[in-house]
Order: structure tokens, then sequence, then C-alpha cells
């Protein structure tokens, strides 16, 4: 089943910042992620990934590294965060309403970079812009 709908990742070290300005004021308090579903529940299972530390999200602790949005409004659907737990670090990607999509055992000197990740151009800018008004309006 192909995606609802088309997303762009963004790196926190590349901006836009109003995008993470607000990712992060959206997941701002520690809370329980919920892991439902085959795919992440699989994973889990799959990379013998802590489950209690993977979903008990602490924003303090736990380092931004990028966010997903959707193409049509600009709008944030999921970021990724680095976490160091059971003597390794994890990705753990997060969607909205809180849910834990994925977890991803990574090399410590991954940063996540790579050429999918928009730097600029118009989508960039409309990016900012959405992003910049939602936090006025917030």
């Amino acid at each position: 089943m192909p995606p609802r709908f088309e997303t762009v990742r963004f790196h926190v070290e590349s901006g836009p910042d109003s995008l993470f300005t607000r990712v992060r004021h959206i997941l701002s308090e520690p809370m329980r992620l919920k892991a439902h579903g085959t795919h992440v529940t699989d994973r889990l299972e799959q990379r013998g990934a802590p489950l209690d530390t993977l979903t008990r999200f602490e924003p303090e602790s736990w380092e931004l590294v990028s966010a997903e949005v959707r193409t049509d409004t600009g709008k944030w659907v999921k970021s990724t965060w680095r976490v160091w737990a059971d003597e390794r670090f994890w990705w753990v990607v997060i969607g909205l309403g809180n849910a834990l999509v994925t977890v991803i055992d990574v090399d410590p000197r991954r940063r996540g970079m790579g050429e999918g990740i928009v730097t600029g151009g118009p989508l960039y800018a409309r990016v900012d812009a959405v992003n910049a008004e939602l936090m006025r309006t917030a």
C-alpha cells in the first residue's frame, strides 16, 4: 500500500529552525510512546530493542536528529531522536499521536545527513514559513 502522502526529511543541523522549534514544542514533555502495529513490534523484537526504555520518551535527554514533513502542507509528521539505551545508540522514530514508528540500532558516528535531506530551495522556504506561522499562533 503506497503512503497516503509524500514526505521529505530535514536534518536538525541544516534546518529550517522553525521546523525544529515546532517539533521540540510539540514533543516538549516526557511521555510513554505507543508501540502498536506489526511493523514496530517486529522491529523491536528483531533488533533486541529495550522496549521499556525506548518507549519512555525524555525530551531533555534525547537528541533530535531529523524531522519529516508532508510536501503538500509543510507540517511535521514524524521525527527521529537519538538515545543511549542498553549499551547502544538508537534512533527512535516518533510519529503523530506519540506513536513509535520504528527503532534503529545505529553506529555512534552516524549523523543522518544522507543525500535525501532537504537543505534549501522552494520547499525548504515553504516549510520554514509554515512552521514559523504555526509557532506564532501556538
